[in-house]
């Protein structure tokens, strides 16, 4: 019954892409696989993480900022996302329409938009933040909550940056800092800093097995050293 549901809004997207209230059905379908690759993808570490984010942000960087060079001044970023002068794009960002275009008249277009990869790339990370908090019983789930508190800041700052540039800007530019940085701080505040880049959220099953022969060798010394001298007596 689920994928029928599922097949039908995408085929309904498909027919009524053009239509004013198309962007909803986007929006869904957007959330949606969105919601499942966090759901079953799970970064090991802060070592992957920081890779994974500061790759991705010199990638957006240079496809937003660099191709405009040479491109005939277009953003091939800005334009896959848009679909350029094309009405066609691919459901790749979630859009809202906006309904002032007064307040928000510097964007020049009438949708925001956010990439997937704005939303998924910074997720990964939090959703790593958020297993090291349950895997180590951190309190408040301090680093899931800070991170997630500083996606939203580095989303405003976004908007702030759009608002100031007058042009589409590269969002992981000013989540990636934001997220990345908080993470570390709270980790070196915390000295969980190792922890967190090898991913050792729980001890290792040798460790532990070394620890119960050790206890198990040290109760058998005492116990025979108890019957040696019960003997002696």
């Amino acid at each position: 019954m689920l994928i029928v549901f599922c097949m039908a809004i995408t085929i309904w997207w498909g027919i009524e892409r053009h239509k004013s209230y198309a962007w909803v059905l986007q929006d869904m379908l957007g959330i949606a696989f969105s919601i499942s690759l966090i759901k079953n993808i799970r970064l090991p570490n802060l070592k992957v993480c920081t890779m994974l984010l500061v790759l991705l942000l010199i990638y957006d960087i240079f496809f937003v900022f660099i191709t405009p060079l040479f491109s005939a001044n277009k953003s091939i970023m800005v334009e896959v996302a848009t679909g350029g002068g094309n009405k066609e794009q691919l459901p790749m960002v979630v859009k809202v329409p906006r309904f002032s275009k007064e307040a928000l008249a510097v964007c020049l277009r009438p949708y925001s938009i956010l990439g997937f990869g704005d939303i998924l790339v910074p997720a990964l990370y939090i959703g790593f933040c958020h297993s090291f908090d349950i895997m180590t019983n951190t309190p408040c789930k301090i680093y899931y909550l800070a991170t997630t508190i500083a996606y939203g800041v580095g989303l405003f700052i976004t908007f702030v940056m759009l608002f100031v540039m007058q042009q589409g800007q590269p969002a992981l530019l000013y989540l990636v800092p934001c997220t990345l940085i908080t993470g570390y701080v709270i980790g070196w505040l915390r000295g969980d800093l190792k922890k967190l880049w090898t991913g050792q959220m729980i001890p290792d099953a040798a460790a532990q097995n070394d620890n119960n022969d050790s206890e198990d060798e040290i109760y058998n010394s005492e116990g025979l050293t108890r019957r040696l001298m019960g003997n002696e007596n």
